[in-house]
């Protein structure tokens, strides 16, 4: 016999298996399920379906019912049911990772779970569906990782793996069948959640790689930490050392101005005596200056004027020269201006008269061109006028040969109506009805005779003369009947 599938140490506790028999290695049963009639009574988790024929005979949630030998009994659990499944998969980057992860479903309903299952043996139908829940997960957490790369299985399990397990198992075993099927309900199973709960890097060199950009990111954080607390003790002790130079520079300052403030006190007294000195020499000096000054002041003041006077007199005769000159240059600028202006009213005239003359030239030109164009429409009408006549001449004859050709064929038509032969032609079709109309009893006539004429020579002169006219047409007449 087969090997039992393996179970999980949670499992190994909880499953009572058979030790012997055809049943070995399976989970042991409720006894009082298997029975081949009897009462059966379900759990409230448990869905109970009696069946009879092919037909269900009873169904409903914790129901009991009694099994007779010819019945058949499913019990279907419907209490949520947990699986763990665990995956080993490469990903993009060729990276062997293993994933964890649990599933929690449970069917909703019986009435198609138990078509799918043998739930005859429930716990053994149980058993079978957690099998290929977990083959189904781990079969789709395989195919997602292989699209994944390292990073993504380890930051993205809800979006990336648990999220598109969903996706995929759901719609199977949920009732309505495959994406691609309409026409199968699923296994009755809801799948309420899949969650990851661990993903691990088989490589522990690959997982030590991995860390090792975060252990640097710590360790340059944790040195900057340290680098900071440095610069900030370093900036302190900075701070504290140009506190006291700047005291001890500012005490140095303080008494070198107080210094500097006393030799500037005993040297602004010595100066203020030596100015007093030197104020009451300047004094006299300035005295005996100022007259000298005084005197010398009137004679420049003298001179200046005498000079100013010079001065505007050749500047007023300076000006008067300049303005003579101006006015000159003025008069002959005038004559020069007027010049120019006359020329330029001569220019400006003869242009006048140019371009009058190229005006002229060009509407002559245009009427040229237009008288052309006119000769030119006039013989395209002339001619259409006589391609016209030309047309309405064919027409005509057209029409009197037509005229005539009816004419000539009303005329025989005329003439063979006509014709000696077309009369005793129609004559001749009209003889058997004359002869028929003869023929009729014409009743009672009275005939008057003068001077002894007989009567009736000229009906038979008419009748002779018919008859013979339809002799000579080829007519075949009656033979006259015999006297008895």
């Amino acid at each position: 016999m087969s090997r039992p599938p393996p179970i999980a140490p949670d499992e190994a506790r909880a499953v009572v298996r058979y030790a012997e028999g055809w049943r070995k290695g399976k989970p042991e049963e409720d006894p009082d399920k298997l029975k081949r009639w009897g009462w059966i009574s379900a759990k409230p988790s448990e869905f109970l379906i009696r069946m009879r024929g092919g037909d269900i005979a009873s169904a409903g949630q914790g129901a009991t019912t009694f099994k007779w030998p010819w019945d058949s009994v499913a019990i279907v659990p419907t209490s949520v049911q947990r699986l763990q499944f665990t995956a080993d998969q490469i990903t993009q980057e060729k990276v062997g990772v293993k994933v964890t992860g649990i599933a929690v479903y449970r069917i909703a309903d019986p009435l198609i779970a138990f078509r799918m299952l043998n739930f005859s043996f429930p716990e053994r139908a149980q058993e079978k569906l957690r099998l290929m829940m977990e083959e189904m997960c781990v079969g789709a957490v395989r195919r997602l990782v292989a699209n994944l790369t390292v990073e993504q299985c380890l930051t993205r399990r809800k979006d990336a793996l648990a999220s598109e397990l969903i996706k995929e198992i759901a719609p199977v075993v949920s009732g309505s069948g495959r994406l691609e099927d309409k026409t199968i309900k699923g296994w009755g199973l809801v799948v309420d959640t899949i969650e990851i709960q661990d993903v691990q890097v088989l490589s522990q060199q690959v997982f030590t790689n991995m860390q090792a950009r975060f252990r640097h990111d710590q360790e340059r954080q944790a040195r900057e930490a340290e680098l900071a607390k440095e610069l900030a003790i370093k900036q302190e002790e900075t701070s504290t050392e140009r506190s006291v130079e700047q005291s001890k520079v500012a005490s140095a300052t303080e008494l070198r101005r107080l210094r500097l403030v006393a030799e500037e006190e005993s040297r602004l007294e010595k100066l203020a005596s030596e100015g007093k000195v030197e104020a009451q020499r300047l004094a006299h000096e300035r005295s005996t200056r100022a007259g000298q000054l005084q005197a010398e002041r009137e004679l420049q003041l003298a001179k200046l004027a005498v000079e100013d006077e010079l001065r505007r007199k050749k500047q007023a005769a300076a000006e008067q020269v300049a303005l003579e000159e101006l006015a000159a240059q003025a008069r002959h600028a005038q004559q020069r201006l007027q010049v120019e202006l006359e020329t330029a009213r001569i220019q400006r005239e003869v242009e006048q008269e140019r371009h009058a003359a190229r005006l002229a030239e060009q509407e002559r030109a245009a009427e040229l061109e237009r008288a052309t164009a006119l000769v030119a429409q006039a013989k395209f009408e002339l001619a259409a006028i006589e391609a016209k006549t030309v047309e309405l001449e064919v027409h005509k004859q057209k029409l009197l040969g037509s005229f005539e050709l009816e004419r000539a064929a009303s005329l025989r038509q005329i003439e063979n109506s006509l014709s000696p032969e077309a009369i005793q032609l129609a004559i001749a079709q009209k003889l058997p009805e004359l002869a028929q109309a003869f023929q009729q009893k014409m009743g009672e006539v009275h005939v008057t005779a003068v001077d002894g004429a007989n009567p009736f020579g000229y009906i038979a002169a008419a009748v002779e003369g018919v008859m013979g006219l339809a002799r000579s047409a080829g007519l075949e007449l009656p033979a006259k009947p015999s006297k008895s």
